[in-house]
């Protein structure tokens, strides 16, 4: 798709409400925490910065404050003043404890030497030779410490200490609980994944366009949703579980031998459930 398509008025119409949509959520999420229309504003204008500089400038040439202004429509004085500020560089740390303890789950979930013959985790002893969950985190766990990944994935409740001292699986997913600022975190991994896919499938014909599907209905009765719920959770976490062997398998980290090629990427697939009451939306 050219960019001439994009930029015709019917594109950049249907752009408009797709945004107001999207703002819609925005605004609702920046409301509940206390955040004021100016702060919102702030941050709106960094993005637009930090993606022109990042990926609009001109090849060999440096991003200028002029150029930016010229692409983003702010003046070049707050340009320059924003570029000056200092970057919050808390959306670049948060995943690294969050990925290496879900990479440890998904090893223990995934690697045969970690199963029983049913393929089920294996109740693990904290120390010792393999299978351990010492080795396991050794095994799947980079640098991070080996109690530092047992806690976490304790306080999420993907695994209890049992009273003989070892460890086991009681929720096969790491789903982040109790502590706002990393769902928060999470949030703006996840929702800024989907939108590039969305982006990336605007430009793309049908055989590189990247999965985009959902199923819906709009007359359900409230009595259905719980089952509906609990049904999806449980089918799509079977089929994440199964995907997780392929990409396991073609990732470097966990299976160095196994598969080489170019290139460094970072890729998944995500699900998720929705569900919101017609009576009382507007959107």
């Amino acid at each position: 798709m050219s960019h001439a398509i994009l930029n015709a008025p019917e594109a950049t119409k249907a752009l408009q409400a797709a945004l107001r949509k999207i703002l819609k959520g925005v605004a609702r999420l920046v409301l509940r925490f206390g955040l004021s229309y100016e702060e919102f504003d702030e941050l709106a204008k960094q993005a637009f910065i930090e993606v022109s500089e990042q990926e609009l400038a001109l090849p060999g040439r440096k991003q200028t404050d002029s150029r930016i202004a010229v692409v983003t429509g702010l003046s070049r004085k707050e340009v320059k003043r924003l570029r000056a500020v200092e970057k919050d560089t808390t959306e670049h740390t948060t995943p690294v404890q969050y990925n290496r303890a879900a990479r440890v789950l998904n090893g223990w979930l995934r690697h045969r030497d970690y199963q029983d013959p049913a393929g089920s985790p294996l109740v693990l002893p904290i120390e010792g030779d393999k299978p351990s969950f010492t080795s396991l985190v050794r095994a799947h766990g980079g640098d991070i410490p080996v109690r530092a990944v047992l806690d976490e994935l304790v306080r999420i409740g993907s695994v209890v200490r049992q009273d003989d001292g070892n460890v086991r699986v009681v929720h096969q997913a790491y789903v982040v609980a109790g502590d706002i600022a990393d769902k928060l975190a999470i949030l703006g991994t996840d929702v800024m994944l989907l939108m590039d896919t969305i982006s990336h499938n605007l430009d793309s014909d049908s055989e590189k366009a990247y999965l985009q599907l959902k199923l819906s209905y709009d007359n359900l009765p409230q009595e259905a949703i719980p089952l509906l719920q609990r049904i999806s959770a449980e089918d799509g976490r079977i089929l994440l579980q199964q995907l997780n062997r392929w990409f396991a398998d073609k990732d470097r980290d966990t299976n160095p031998e196994a598969f080489q090629g170019e290139g460094r990427y970072y890729a998944g697939v995500g699900i998720y459930f929705f569900c919101r009451d017609l009576d009382k939306s507007s959107s």
